[in-house]
């Protein structure tokens, strides 16, 4: 664990108790032992946290009333206050949260219909209060950037989301993509913290081809990933086939251009055999006419990946709008037809405005308080 992670969870603390979901299996070890408890109840705190989905010590019924006493003198469960949530039409479900310091972001749950009648859930996960990346198009990027999340503030929107969906009997989590608010490899460490303890047996026991982390282009920590140990997605930010165009589109191209990224990705996918996406939001008039598409199958061309094109959500800017369904089947039959392999990605939350960073936005407007009370709202 870095430095600058320690520093992070020890300011949150410092006005808190300890939240024990920031905490690694070591660390929560280590803490059940100063409590003169024995150390395997460190491992019937990790199952009621992670397999159970406890909301509350009391839950706890292995663990001795003492014991469950003291915990909730001196330790949190969880760290997220519920403060506002949106349910759409089609089923996805999009969540304001208030951190313990007053602080808020959101988390989004979407349901998917699969063959066989079960339903496939995935949830849309924030990194950072705000975003560092200040993306024109992005309602998150306009809000700057406050602070990078703990990995038990990031853990706890999966949490919340699969306690939500185990009380309505409805299914499980399925897939975990870091792409809700910030920039997720600018927060490195707490990400991987939050990656390893979901994907650990002795955690919340999600594979880790079920997780795909987002990033607008971070190079050097995309280089770090190539080397990591588990099996995780990578999906690059990119819009834009162009440095011109995406410098204006995605501001960190200015510091890692194409020339730097598109090879780096290459890399990546020559160290790990993971077959990276590439997201690219159409904006009508902007970067969608039968030349960007030939533009970018030929960026992209000798790359193993997959290109996920995404029709921009209306954030109410008359300069990002999103394009005639016709033209965004007309892209997506020219970057086909090179020889990319490309999908589009059906929206969801369209009436809820379930985009990045919209639901937050609205409430900072409003000059609304972004808290309720401790602890989490399940």
């Amino acid at each position: 664990m870095s430095n600058r992670l320690v520093s992070l969870i020890i300011l949150v603390m410092a006005t808190h108790s300890v939240c024990l979901i920031d905490l690694t299996s070591e660390q929560l070890q280590k803490l059940v032992i100063s409590m003169g408890e024995p150390a395997y109840r460190a491992k019937q705190l990790l199952s009621g946290i992670y397999r159970r989905l406890a909301f509350s010590f009391n839950e706890m019924t292995d663990l001795p009333a003492s014991f469950r006493e003291k915990l909730q003198h001196k330790v949190s469960l969880h760290s997220l206050t519920m403060v506002e949530e949106m349910t759409s039409r089609d089923g996805t479900i999009k969540t304001l949260f208030s951190l313990a310091d007053g602080s808020t972001i959101e988390a989004t749950l979407m349901p998917y219909p699969a063959q066989g009648g079960r339903t496939h859930h995935t949830t849309c996960v924030s990194t950072q209060v705000g975003c560092p990346i200040g993306c024109p198009f992005c309602a998150t990027g306009q809000q700057g950037f406050e602070r990078n999340l703990t990995p038990g503030e990031i853990i706890d929107q999966v949490l919340y989301f699969a306690r939500k969906l185990k009380d309505r009997g409805s299914g499980s989590i399925d897939n975990i993509v870091f792409m809700g608010m910030g920039e997720p490899l600018a927060n490195y460490d707490a990400l991987w913290q939050a990656i390893e303890m979901l994907n650990s047996p002795d955690g919340f026991r999600l594979a880790a081809r079920s997780m795909t982390i987002s990033t607008a282009g971070l190079v050097p920590q995309i280089d770090r990933l190539s080397k990591a140990n588990l099996q995780v997605g990578l999906a690059i930010s990119l819009h834009a086939s162009n440095n011109a165009l995406r410098d204006k589109l995605v501001p960190l191209n200015r510091r890692y251009p194409l020339e730097q990224l598109i090879p780096a990705v290459r890399e990546y996918f020559r160290r790990t055999g993971r077959r990276p996406s590439f997201e690219y939001i159409l904006f009508d008039r902007i970067n969608d006419s039968p030349e960007d598409a030939h533009a970018l199958a030929e960026l992209l061309s000798g790359l193993t990946c997959h290109v996920n094109l995404i029709p921009a959500n209306p954030t109410g800017s008359a300069d990002f709008q999103p394009p005639a369904h016709g033209r965004v089947l007309a892209f997506q039959r020219e970057v086909k037809s090179l020889g990319i392999t490309c999908t589009l990605r059906r929206r969801k939350g369209i009436d809820i405005a379930a985009g990045c960073g919209q639901l937050r936005s609205r409430l900072l407007k409003s000059g609304r308080p972004t808290t309720k009370k401790k602890g989490v709202a399940l």
